[in-house]
């Protein structure tokens, strides 16, 4: 890895640890850690469901 890749991974939010909403009135979902660069295991906080989800979404989705 170069130092530019290095220096853009330590500038970048981590979502890991973080509680969003599906969409503004969803459910809670909790979000795990990260599969890859595009997708995320979450856990839904009312059913304990665990799912891979798009970190897009994910960004785009209320936090609580």
């Amino acid at each position: 890895m170069n130092t530019a890749m290095v220096a853009l991974s330590a500038r970048e939010p981590s979502i890991e640890g973080s509680v969003h909403r599906f969409g503004r009135d969803g459910v809670l979902y909790e979000v795990l850690r990260k599969v890859d660069d595009h997708v995320a295991l979450i856990r839904v906080i009312e059913t304990g469901e665990e799912t891979k989800y798009p970190i897009a979404d994910i960004v785009s989705d209320p936090t609580e």
